[in-house]
């Protein structure tokens, strides 16, 4: 059966996105028509939650409603290979007996595929995380069954009463280079909302009698590791002196997680590395997501610390210990009465774990209200990005998009884009600030890449609500609800034999860009270089919106920002070429 296209935009790189030289675009989005095979009529994905591409060219998608389908990605059919509506509990309200129209964040999520899955070493299992009763999820292992029909079976439950929620069950499930799985297991909306009279849990640890009686409920806020049987790793981290299934701890809303995969591998199907890095993304609270390098036995601050420890733009406020919690309504700029509040410098925490990046810490007085409050929407007083997912950037064979390697590839439900962000060579930090890339009316929840690294797949929400401070500030009519869109890297690849990064890239120059923060003026210093001139800056706000523009060919000069508003911005400077010179934040105060 032929594919259906529906083109809906050709997506050229924007100044903003422009990273490489001239006539390097994406082609896209173009949406994937799911086509149904076998039963039911739904050409739209319901809620789902993660995408994966498979070493046999499909890709594996989780609806959150019980759901595992297999889809064609050149021909668009979609197979059901695990149906599982009847036995995945998930929070939800059902349009006439159908579809879900709403449903909260649990249901069935992470996913991940055997390492020898599709390798003809008979070990093609998948190991599926979902919920099967209220604030109950298990993970477990299904034989999957290829041929013309085909699906998954034979369940092997590996471990089951993992704490999930309405909220905050983050749910995501990798396989590392170590052979382990990983999962991410969210603080459960805790503290907030619906859920605020319930102390958040990241920081309280297992006792040796609870996990010998199974009873993991103190694993919210952490990320842990599994055997592929489901026990505990002999080399686990001890916590308090227990050895548990916990990795890491102090976590909110964890809901990336990814491993290093291998570059110039010469496999035709990207492989993880040994002794490599986890990497996570992470929501805060109204401020300060999170990309991190997950570590053995570290702790992530939550809640204690949201971001860096800077005691900015964040307290603890623990609604629990309010004798009024109840009755009074949640309101993340009031204390409630009695309740009690603590400041990031207020606590110590052993092994204490900053992140690798911080995004948009922007305010500092407190309470956050002081912060701007002449504010005209909530993007510039709760500047989070909500990222859902993390994607590692290899070179396959060598090949790939220039300067991409190594990279972290972010995707948002706030902001409907795809950041990257560039990691240095030993990936212990990230260079510069986020790149970002396809710009929807939509809510973008997974990613994946084709075995080559030129095919980005992005699956969108099925409904544009949220909760949240922004709640009903956000997208209630997406673009491509429920969809695949798929981007296409047409440009230059990176020849092989190239090394990683190289390029467009001119580096005989320095720039240095200040005072930032800013009020009046930003300074631009260029040292002297071998590059076209002039040099062209752009400046755009949070939203993607170009708010200054010029150019200069002196080597010292000042862009006037004192009639723009307060808030986050990006600078782009550019040579004469068009090519890249520097992308950095900027905030104006």
């Amino acid at each position: 059966m032929a594919r259906i296209l529906i083109s809906v935009l050709i997506f050229l790189l924007i100044p903003f996105c422009k990273i490489f030289s001239q006539g390097e675009p994406f082609t896209g989005p173009v949406e994937i028509n799911i086509l149904p095979s076998g039963t039911g009529n739904d050409y739209r994905l319901a809620h789902p939650y993660e995408i994966l591409y498979g070493p046999d060219n499909y890709l594996y998608i989780t609806e959150k409603i019980g759901r595992v389908i297999r889809v064609n990605p050149t021909t668009g059919i979609r197979q059901i290979i695990l149906d599982h509506t009847s036995n995945t509990y998930v929070t939800v309200s059902r349009n006439g007996g159908g579809w879900a129209t709403s449903v909260g964040q649990d249901g069935m999520m992470g996913m991940a595929l055997h390492p020898n899955f599709s390798l003809g070493t008979g070990q093609d299992s998948i190991f599926i995380a979902y919920t099967y009763a209220a604030g109950n999820l298990r993970i477990s292992r299904f034989r999957y069954n290829g041929g013309g029909s085909p699906s998954l079976s034979g369940e092997t439950i590996l471990i089951q009463g993992i704490p999930a929620n309405n909220d905050h069950s983050s749910g995501r499930l990798i396989i590392g280079g170590d052979n382990k799985l990983y999962y991410s297991c969210g603080d459960m909306g805790y503290n907030q909302f619906g859920n605020r009279c319930n102390e958040i849990r990241s920081q309280k640890l297992p006792s040796g009698a609870d996990i010998s009686s199974n009873n993991y409920s103190r694993y919210s806020g952490k990320i842990l590791r599994i055997n592929f049987d489901g026990s505990i790793p002999s080399d686990n981290p001890s916590f308090a002196g227990v050895q548990s299934h916990i990795f890491s701890i102090g976590h909110r809303n964890p809901q990336g997680l990814v491993w290093q995969k291998n570059a110039n591998n010469g496999a035709t199907y990207p492989t993880l590395t040994p002794g490599g890095k986890l990497f996570s993304s992470e929501q805060g609270p109204r401020t300060d997501d999170e990309i991190n390098v997950i570590e053995s036995g570290k702790n992530y601050g939550w809640p204690y610390i949201s971001g860096d420890l800077d005691n900015t733009n964040y307290q603890y406020i623990i609604w629990a210990t309010s004798s009024q919690c109840g009755s009074t309504t949640y309101d993340e700029d009031n204390v409630p009465p009695g309740a009690m509040v603590r400041d990031e410098n207020d606590t110590i925490l052993t092994n204490f774990q900053p992140p690798l990046k911080s995004l948009y810490t922007v305010c500092t007085p407190l309470p956050i209200s002081a912060c701007d409050a002449a504010a005209t929407n909530n993007m510039m007083k709760y500047p989070t990005i909500a990222a859902s997912s993390i994607d590692f950037y290899n070179l396959n064979s060598g090949a790939g998009i220039p300067g991409w390697y190594p990279s972290l590839l972010v995707t948002t439900l706030k902001r409907g884009v795809m950041l990257r962000y560039k990691l240095d060579a030993p990936m212990d930090s990230i260079v510069g600030d986020s790149i970002p890339y396809f710009r929807t009316t939509n809510r973008y929840r997974d990613i994946a890449m084709n075995a080559s690294g030129l095919k980005i797949y992005l699956i969108t929400d099925s409904i544009g609500t949220t909760s949240g401070p922004t709640a009903g500030s956000g997208t209630t009519s997406l673009a491509n609800p429920g969809s695949i869109l798929e981007y296409t890297y047409i440009g230059g690849t990176l020849a092989l034999g190239d090394k990683p990064g190289t390029g467009n890239t001119i580096r005989n120059y320095s720039i240095s860009v200040y005072p930032n923060p800013a009020t009046r003026f930003i300074r631009i210093n260029v040292s002297e270089g071998i590059f076209t001139r002039p040099v062209e800056y752009r400046l755009f706000d949070i939203t993607g919106k170009l708010v200054l523009s010029g150019n200069s060919i002196a080597k010292n000069f000042a862009v006037n920002v004192e009639g723009l508003n307060k808030g986050v911005y990006v600078l782009k400077l550019l040579n004469g070429n068009g090519l890249d010179l520097k992308t950095e934040k900027i905030v104006i105060q």
